[in-house]
Formats: structure tokens, C-alpha cells, sequence
């Protein structure tokens, strides 16, 4: 959540300065793109049940490293794409992950759900916080990096995950 909530939290900064300019309300209204998360979620399991959780979501990451990258653009359009893959590859991302939690807990789900949880809202909180540091110390290149980064960790623990055998439903 810490990278969707960073991004999401200053782009409207970018878009509010020139050379776009835009109003309030049309930034506003760019959070349209959530809505591509009502489609990459349901597609996220139909592929986890064909390819694996580890494959797709790592295939969900790499797709908003891409969106991201977009957003370093100039063109409004070319911004807006990359948003709507940040957010689609997100969305898929986290269905994956939070439906892994109960198949990798062996015992006690509710707590290892709640943790994945908590670990989510802290990871939404911290990196939004710390976004905001990029963004004025660095500007857009070094915001995108700093998301950057923090998405290839969140690839190394999908690699790993992806490693691990599967446990056995009980």
C-alpha cells in the first residue's frame, strides 16, 4: 500500500504546477483510475489459479514499475495510462497478497490476516510520509525513485515467497 499511497497522495502536486496546471477538480477527478482495480483483482485470482500467487504478482509489481515510469512523461495521457496501470497492477498485487495470507499461516490466520493488515496500513503511512521528502528534495525523478525502490523490495519478497513451497490447504 506504501507505494499506491505515495503516488496517489502527491501527483495531484505535480498536476496542480505547470506545465499542466490543471484544477482541483480535474486532478480530483483522475482518481478514476481506482476503478481499474475492479477489473485486475477478479483477473489477478483467475491467473493465481492458472499461473501461481508468486508469477502474478510479480507480474502485478512489474506492471506498476511500468505505470510508474509512465508518469516521469510529459504528455497529460501518456500520465494518466500509467496511473491507471500503477493502480490496475496494485490492485492485482494486493489481491494476491492478502489471499496468500491464509494459505502461508499454518495456524492462527486471524492474527497473520491482521498483521498483513497493520504491516499494510504502516507501510501506506510511513512511505507516504517519507514520499513527500522526495518529492521536495529531488523533484518527480527522485519521488519515482524512491517508489521505485520501494516496489524491487516488494519484488525480492515476492521472489522469495514464490520459492516456498506451497502449503497444503486445511
Amino acid at each position: 500500500m506504501g507505494p499506491f499511497v505515495t503516488l496517489f497522495n502527491y501527483i495531484g502536486y505535480r498536476l496542480l504546477s505547470p506545465p499542466w496546471s490543471l484544477s482541483q477538480a480535474v486532478v480530483w477527478l483522475l482518481s478514476v483510475v481506482y476503478l481499474t482495480g475492479s477489473w485486475s483483482s477478479p483477473k489477478a485470482g483467475a491467473l493465481t489459479a492458472r499461473y501461481g500467487r508468486g508469477p502474478v504478482m510479480m507480474v502485478a509489481i512489474i506492471i506498476m514499475v511500468a505505470g510508474l515510469l509512465l508518469t516521469l512523461a510529459t504528455p497529460l495521457a501518456v500520465i494518466f495510462i500509467g496511473m491507471m496501470l500503477f493502480a490496475g497492477g496494485f490492485f492485482a498485487a494486493h489481491a494476491v497478497a492478502s489471499g496468500w495470507i491464509g494459505r502461508r499461516a499454518r495456524r492462527a490466520k486471524g492474527q497473520a490476516s491482521s498483521l498483513y493488515l497493520f504491516c499494510y496500513y504502516l507501510g501506506s503511512s510511513t512511505a507516504g510520509t517519507l514520499g513527500g521528502f522526495f518529492w521536495h528534495g529531488y523533484g518527480w525523478g527522485g519521488f519515482v525513485a524512491f517508489i521505485t525502490a520501494l516496489l524491487l523490495v516488494w519484488l525480492s519478497v515476492a521472489q522469495r515467497l514464490r520459492r516456498l513451497p506451497e502449503l497444503r490447504a486445511v
